[in-house]
């Protein structure tokens, strides 16, 4: 079934997910995922039974468990870790759904090599398989925070994640450039979806459709906030109640913000601070809607004042972050850049970028390192996407035509849709859904050569085709663009 005939409820309006009090189990309050480090670690994908809302399922997760393993480390450390395909089908998973896989590390600018690197062009972990091994640096230069991490085989990747096979990374800490917060209590928060289960799709916090989040009264807290699942975006608030964001996408802000809402698309991740309510106040944690559509809302869960009221001040923030405002004014500034232009396309089965439906042997965007990109992606369509990039962050600079003035990098963004309003030949104006337009910057380090993808990060739309290679280079390498197409002409991972 094609995706539009799957998650509209959720794009517009998220009727289809939401979950009324009353129908639930009980509302649970939640553990943070176990962390484990990167060094020596096995990561197991195969079975285990669960509960979600009093549901009973078994699908393939890491290690397992449904909510998977924090994994932790710090900037200028290896990543040495092995993946073991040992999946089997189920009710949700068919034979050819788990028969192979591969692993993404969503957001490290690292090596995309496939001898060990974070690669997924030319990495194949077919079920049965010895551990794959993976090591690499992560550089000292890395911004620290949140990451995560999740299969990748083109045409499965939307099953395997939304089985469960998703995970927080964590490189350092967000307070390392934030310290006026150090020591506060620290919340990894994994949202997911089961897509796979297309009527009740189970949107959950941990495990917990309906979480149970304790602070004290006055205590400040910090959320490591992922949307892990497949399919569905996220405008995430606290009844009544402001956000105090402090990074998206492992990206720190280069000031603290205040802010209403968390819009979080799949794949992306926001880390912010809380302030515990008074003792005894449930205040609560909804997805609001965020397009045209019903006027309905996803009860994810309450904030809970419980404990003593914290006495714990706040020194003065510690101000902007250099390395994050150099960067930003880098990218804003640069006046020899490379434009490339990509439209989103839905056709009658499939989802392709410029027209073409994704194929492991497609010859990439070759692209030399140190040079700045400047890429429009276009929505034709009447359905949000994202446009996400792996080994780099960017800045977004325009959307619709506008200026963004965003100050921030990110590694995933929302292509969404906006309501024009269109006059007919009789001169009756009606409202149209039409696709967005934004406008990204980035630049390749060294570090990144090698092949890898772009993709929008809706896993159906990204298993459908709307996805394409790759490859940066070295430009004194007079070869090096041929290297590059070396990775995808021989390429045998069509499936």
């Amino acid at each position: 079934m094609h995706i539009r005939n799957v998650i509209t409820g959720a794009l517009l309006g998220a009727g289809a997910l939401a979950h009324p009090l009353a129908a639930q189990t009980g509302c649970t309050t939640v553990s943070d995922p176990a962390r484990i480090g990167v060094q020596g670690t096995t990561l197991r994908m195969a079975p285990a039974t669960y509960r979600i809302s009093g549901q009973r399922f078994t699908t393939n997760v890491y290690n397992g468990s449904f909510v998977a393993p924090t994994l932790t480390m710090r900037a200028g450390e290896r990543m040495n870790l092995s993946v073991v395909n040992a999946m089997v089908p189920n009710d949700s998973q068919s034979v050819q759904q788990v028969a192979w896989t591969n692993q993404h590390y969503h957001g490290l600018v690292v090596t995309p090599r496939p001898d060990g690197g974070d690669n997924v062009t030319n990495v194949t972990i077919n079920r049965g398989d010895p551990p794959r091994k993976y090591d690499f640096l992560v550089p000292g230069f890395h911004t620290e925070g949140m990451f995560w991490y999740h299969p990748h085989p083109h045409g499965l990747t939307n099953s395997q994640v939304a089985g469960g096979l998703s995970g927080a990374l964590m490189v350092g800490s967000i307070l390392r450039y934030f310290p006026q917060y150090a020591g506060v209590k620290e919340r990894t928060l994994l949202i997911r979806d089961m897509s796979f289960h297309i009527q009740n799709q189970l949107l959950n916090i941990n495990g917990s459709t309906c979480a149970l989040l304790p602070v004290a009264p006055g205590e400040k807290q910090l959320w490591h906030i992922g949307n892990f699942g497949s399919n569905n975006f996220i405008n995430l608030k606290l009844d009544g109640m402001r956000w105090t964001l402090l990074a998206l996408d492992g990206n720190p802000l280069a000031r603290v913000e205040e802010v209403d809402s968390l819009f979080i698309p799949p794949g992306s991740r926001a880390e912010v601070i809380v302030t515990g309510p008074a003792a005894g106040r449930r205040v609560r944690l909804y997805s609001a809607p965020f397009l045209t559509g019903p006027d309905t809302a996803i009860t994810m869960g309450y904030m809970v004042g419980a404990g003593r009221p914290s006495l714990r001040s706040i020194i003065q923030p510690a101000g902007l972050d250099k390395s994050v405002v150099d960067t930003i004014h880098f990218l804003s500034r640069a006046a020899d850049v490379r434009k490339l232009t990509f439209r989103y396309t839905f056709t009658t089965d499939s989802a392709t970028v410029n027209d073409t439906i994704y194929a492991p042997n497609h010859l990439p965007v070759n692209v030399p390192w140190g040079q700045v990109q400047e890429w429009t992606i276009v929505n034709t369509t009447q359905f949000p996407h994202t446009f996400h990039i792996h080994q780099t962050d960017f800045l977004v600079t325009t959307v619709n035509g506008r200026p963004a003035n965003e100050g921030r990098l990110r590694d995933n963004v929302a292509i969404g849709v906006h309501q024009v309003a269109v006059r007919d030949s009789t001169g009756k104006v009606t409202q149209q859904t039409v696709g967005d337009t934004v406008t990204v910057r980035f630049v390749f380090e060294p570090i990144a050569a090698g092949p890898f993808v772009f993709h929008c990060h809706v896993l159906q739309h990204e298993d459908e085709g709307m996805m394409h290679n790759v490859c940066v280079y070295d430009p004194r390498d007079p070869d090096g663009q041929n290297k590059c197409n070396a990775y995808f002409s021989g390429n045998a991972h069509i499936h």
